[in-house]
């Protein structure tokens, strides 16, 4: 079950309740999933004759803007606040959504300034109808999470179960495409991840940086398309602004060879080559120390690129670091304590670091694994 909230706003188009709007909330609701439209006023004089006949409700919620309503019902209803959906046709929308740590999807058809900025925005009804099917089965657990000291790893699935022929190139692949097509495959994709974050309490962190972990070619233009997925979703999971456009956490400065490459001869464990190859941007000298930073990488195997993130963040006085990738291939995730010797705003040698590296002390949640591939183009 999943709730969804929303304002009368939303529902106007020109000035009237629109039918299809309409009809996907009533759909939502007749599914057996509590809908409700709120208001800081009273009741629209239209609601009763668009919603005659449906399970959709009307609201009255002064100062819903600080998201106690989002909390109140979600217990009514035995739901945790990732569970509900906000439809966002204005700011006030937003802020219920942000403040009550719920999912925020903007209506396309709004043209307020706010909603234009969401990473997730139906273009129109059906797409929002087919946002919220896709959406429906995800329970927000992680299937994969752990913790070592200095960082900690959250997946969002087990990618070695996807079927075979599948691998880290191919999923990047897939991923990228999804991002570049947008649309309800985009909107979902972010969507299921959004709730998996919120899950794990990341609306109510204080002092948030997000940031891209770099591929092995980066340009350091921000323009990746991990970049482009990542600065969508902390609009959609964080009420963060300190995170920069055009300013990328970290600068590769000298291509490195590719990991996941079926010609890569190295120690795929070994750190040297990634921490040699990048450096924090100096863009954040001053704005790492306390931040709680999110790294977010597409897929892991042996976890080189979080551990060595890690590493980076923490020399520069980072509270703590949590790497999140969309899928994890095999067991081989490695914990990496590394302690460089260096400047981390400037090109580190090999001789700049020491570093050890054990097994990942995680768990895996078999239950929640989603058929993530409906999800990707």
């Amino acid at each position: 079950m999943q709730m969804l909230l929303t304002s009368p706003d939303s529902v106007l188009v020109s000035g009237g309740a629109h039918p299809a709007i309409v009809k996907v909330l009533a759909d939502f609701a007749a599914a057996g999933n509590p809908v409700a439209l709120l208001s800081n006023h009273t009741e629209p004089v239209w609601f009763k004759q668009a919603f005659a006949g449906t399970a959709v409700q009307f609201l009255r919620s002064p100062g819903r803007q600080d998201g106690g309503v989002v909390s109140h019902n979600a217990k009514r209803f035995n739901l945790q606040n990732h569970d509900v959906l906000v439809l966002a046709s204005k700011l006030d929308d937003i802020q219920m959504a942000k403040n009550g740590h719920a999912v925020v999807i903007g209506a396309g058809w709004s043209n307020n300034k706010y909603v234009a900025d969401l990473g997730i925005r139906a273009a129109n009804p059906t797409e929002l109808a087919q946002v919220i099917g896709l959406t429906a089965g995800w329970q927000g657990q992680w299937w994969y999470q752990g913790n070592t000291p200095g960082y900690s790893v959250h997946v969002l699935a087990d990618l070695s179960q996807m079927g075979k022929g599948i691998d880290q190139q191919v999923f990047a692949g897939k991923i990228k495409q999804t991002v570049k097509n947008g649309g309800v495959h985009l909107n979902a994709l972010l969507a299921v991840t959004a709730r998996s974050m919120l899950f794990m309490g990341v609306g109510a962190v204080p002092d948030l940086l997000w940031g891209v972990y770099p591929s092995s070619s980066s340009d350091n233009s921000d323009n990746e398309t991990l970049s482009d997925f990542t600065h969508r979703l902390r609009t959609t999971a964080s009420r963060v602004r300190n995170a920069e456009r055009g300013q990328p956490l970290f600068i590769r400065h000298t291509p490195s060879a590719k990991r996941s490459s079926g010609s890569f001869s190295g120690d795929r464990r070994d750190p040297t080559g990634q921490v040699t190859t990048i450096h924090l941007n100096p863009f954040y000298a001053s704005k790492l120390r306390g931040k709680n930073v999110v790294v977010v990488d597409d897929c892991t195997t042996y976890g080189v690129s979080f551990g060595v993130a890690a590493a980076f963040l923490r020399k520069a006085g980072a509270a703590s670091v949590t790497g999140i990738a969309l899928g994890k291939f095999g067991n081989q995730l490695g914990a990496y304590q590394i302690e460089l010797k260096a400047n981390p705003f400037a090109p580190v040698q090999a001789s700049d670091f020491i570093g050890a590296f054990s097994p990942f002390p995680g768990t895996t949640n078999v239950g929640s694994q989603a058929a993530l591939t409906t999800l990707l183009t």
